[in-house]
């Protein structure tokens, strides 16, 4: 029995039975599944970052994600936000340095996954050389967020249906940092890396 809304808050609710400090929050709404399936186009991508995060949303029309989205690139101004930290940039480019670029689908799952070093500990080991094995996982010990950027990751790779729109939009329930994450990895799914290189430009454009 479930007392959340969606099904990524159920697996969060379940989640929580054996993972200590974690509490239900968020609600739910619209599954990304559209935008997600937009994304496997490979045209090139906008020339800045602004331009290229407005492109991924506009087939999202539900105002509260737009209005985050506004929020978060006036607040984030000027800065790169590629990467969550150096120890990101590190695991990921290593991991990534001879997979198939072209392989959006599997670039955007690693970027998240690589994001949090706890989640990329468990899933290192289900990742080979252009693939990512999302069975069988236990996620036992992992923290709210690391499931938040798992679950993305097997939406953005598989199709899968974890995230909605709402989710997205809830400043309560997917925090500034994920949200960047979240937002970079999706355009990633539709442009490959060269999303990741206009997100590092910001700083010095």
């Amino acid at each position: 029995m479930h007392f959340t809304g969606t099904k990524y808050l159920h697996e969060i609710e379940s989640l929580m039975q054996g993972v200590p400090g974690f509490s239900v929050k968020g609600h739910g709404g619209i599954i990304l599944k559209k935008e997600m399936e937009d994304c496997i186009r490979g045209q090139p991508p906008p020339d800045n970052y602004e331009e290229m995060m407005s492109e991924i949303m506009a087939a999202v029309h539900y105002k509260p994600l737009g209005e985050r989205l506004s929020r978060y690139l006036k607040e984030s101004e000027g800065k790169a936000v590629g990467y969550r930290n150096e120890k990101h940039r590190e695991i990921f480019e290593e991991i990534t340095a001879k997979m198939d670029k072209k392989n959006y689908a599997l670039l955007s799952a690693l970027y998240l996954l690589t994001a949090d070093y706890r989640l990329w500990k468990i899933m290192k080991h289900h990742t080979q050389k252009n693939a990512v094995d999302f069975a069988g996982v236990s996620l036992k010990g992992i923290h709210e967020n690391g499931y938040t950027l798992y679950c993305v990751a097997k939406d953005l790779y598989l199709g899968t249906k974890h995230l909605s729109v709402s989710d997205l939009a809830d400043t309560e329930l997917i925090r500034p940092q994920i949200f960047m994450l979240v937002c970079n990895a999706m355009a990633v799914r539709r442009f490959g890396m060269k999303a990741i290189q206009l997100a590092e430009r910001r700083e010095n454009p």
